[in-house]
Order: C-alpha cells, then structure tokens, then sequence
C-alpha cells in the first residue's frame, strides 16, 4: 500500500468517526431542544424547573463543546489531494455549525427566557448547515 493510499484511509477512518459522533451528539441533545422547543410553543418555558432548564442549559454546551473538537479533528486530518476541495469545505461548514450551535445556546438566558427570534434563526442556520454537510459527504462519496 503506497503513501496515498494509506493516506486515504486514514482519513475516512477520521471522516467516519466524526460523522458517528456527530450523530451520537445529535442523538443525545434533540430530545432536549424538542422539549425547550415545545415549551417555547405552548408558552410554558418559565414553568419548567430552573434546574431543569440550567441542565438542558449546560447539556448543549457541552455537546457544542464537543461539536468544536470534532472541528478541530477534521480540521486536523490529512485529506487526499483529490478531496482537499471539499474537505476544506467540509472543515468550514463543521465551524459554521458549532457557530449555530453556540448562537442557540446564547439565546438561552439564565432566566428560563429565550430570544426566541435569535433560536429560531439558529435553528434555521443549522439544517441549512447540515444539509450543505450532507451534500458535501456525498461529493466525497462520488469521487472516490
């Protein structure tokens, strides 16, 4: 096996762990967002225990945490030249997303009050973001 081809499998090694782990982080905080989200339609966020809320709270920091090492490892990982393109592209939208990520986050007082405008926007931001991901794995995919 040459350079190249070690190269290569080095990072889809990368590739597939961040994308597994990404997923795991997804898996874990959506039922989180779905309950804040719910709160926040039928208008009972400030009924919901503080503690409750501050764990939530502190749950997607840590996962946006999380979101920002992933980051660092893709960033990190050495990209077949045919891939360098897209991967670059790749690094840039994980960034964008952890920056949605942290955006929501920081819509989300110590108060139990939401900027709702500033969350839904980050929202918005993030499916936007994970689609441009998604469009970008499967470029990978078709070049390889």
């Amino acid at each position: 096996m040459n350079q190249a081809q070690k190269r290569a499998i080095t990072y889809a090694h990368v590739l597939n762990e961040v994308i597994e782990d990404t997923q795991k982080i997804q898996d874990d905080l959506n039922p989180k967002f779905q309950q804040i989200k719910e709160a926040l339609a039928t208008g009972n966020l400030i009924d919901m225990k503080s503690s409750e809320y501050l764990k939530i709270q502190g749950d997607f920091q840590s996962g946006t945490d999380e979101y920002a090492k992933l980051t660092d490892k893709l960033h990190n990982a050495k990209a077949p030249a045919k891939l360098m393109g897209v991967h670059l592209s790749l690094v840039q939208a994980y960034k964008d997303y952890t920056q949605a990520c942290q955006d929501m986050i920081n819509s989300m007082k110590d108060d139990r009050t939401v900027d709702e405008s500033a969350f839904a926007a980050s929202e918005e931001a993030q499916d936007q973001i994970l689609d441009k991901i998604g469009k970008y794995l499967m470029k990978m995919n078709q070049m390889n």
